[in-house]
């Protein structure tokens, strides 16, 4: 129960970093392209995480496991993010985080099929309401210039959710045998050494990491790298480590609720009445979760 307890916090505290991580990453946006950013931040996240596990220490790692986590850093880390950004293009924000809620239903499905999963009735239940108050939270009309744009959006969001879908299967499989820290790092270097083989084939690699020679950018780029690497994706390993796969999706998928406050916080953007309806929805159901 003990564990239980700590994958779920672990799970809602990425959640919380991937939102401050968000509003960090969204002043780069104008500046760097997607490959360059998800490159360059796996790059240094591999600096970080390389110097926390030299003060810890290494454990052996199976090649099952090596193998495992790095095809699911090559899929969610590296593909999955690509598709993501390009979606994001197209879509916008808020309509790309209502098609998001597409990925933990999968999960779920695949956890389920795949891994033999049985969630309790209460975390059905929570799962549900969590995604129902997420939905209302994030549903927005996408406005009328914007319409052409939806097909190829639609189409890059639901193969981002497929690929962040089935890498979190193979990172659960994986991360039973694995600290999470180490996982997190095998992930990162298969994610970092597939994009870096496409940039130098594809001949787009200096322009990818051009505009990090800007200091402001690159101080960004560490600090946010920092705050999504032991906030986003460590703790997202621990929640998986300790928790069903399905549940853990739906948890770390509340980053939403989490952008509402830093957002009026730190953006002075206000929160309507029925992002507040929503938000209360959402973490009604993420109680059910932890009580359950």
């Amino acid at each position: 129960m003990f564990n239980e307890t700590i994958g779920c916090l672990a799970a809602l505290g990425s959640a919380a970093a991937w939102a401050y991580g968000s509003i960090l990453f969204r002043e780069l946006g104008s500046d760097v392209s997607p490959a360059g950013m998800t490159l360059s931040s796996s790059a240094i996240g591999i600096l970080y995480m390389g110097l926390a596990l030299l003060a810890v220490g290494l454990e052996p790692v199976s090649t099952r496991a090596f193998l495992l986590l790095g095809a699911s850093g090559v899929l969610g880390l590296a593909l999955g993010t690509i598709l993501f950004f390009r979606a994001l293009m197209c879509l916008g924000p808020k309509l790309m985080m209502i098609l998001g809620l597409i990925c933990p239903v999968l999960t779920i499905g695949l956890a389920v099929g795949l891994l033999n999963e049985r969630p309790s009735a209460a975390a059905w239940a929570g799962s549900l309401i969590t995604l129902a108050g997420l939905a209302v939270v994030l549903w927005k009309r996408p406005p009328s210039g914007q319409r052409e744009k939806l097909a190829p959006g639609i189409t890059c969001a639901l193969l981002s959710a497929l690929c962040t879908a089935f890498s979190i299967i193979l990172a659960k499989v994986g991360v039973a045998e694995v600290p999470a820290l180490e996982a997190s790092l095998i992930r990162h270097i298969w994610a970092a050494g597939a994009l870096l083989l496409w940039g130098l084939a594809g001949g787009g690699l200096k322009g990818w990491l051009a505009p990090f020679r800007e200091p402001r950018l690159a101080k960004l780029l560490f600090f946010a790298t920092f705050v999504i690497i032991f906030g986003g994706f460590w703790l997202s390993m621990v929640a998986l480590k300790y928790v069903y796969a399905s549940v853990a999706t739906v948890l770390n998928m509340t980053e939403p609720l989490f952008i509402l406050p830093l957002t009026a916080l730190l953006l002075k953007e206000k929160i309507s009445l029925r992002e507040t309806a929503g938000a209360l929805l959402a973490f009604s159901g993420v109680a059910v979760i932890l009580l359950n």
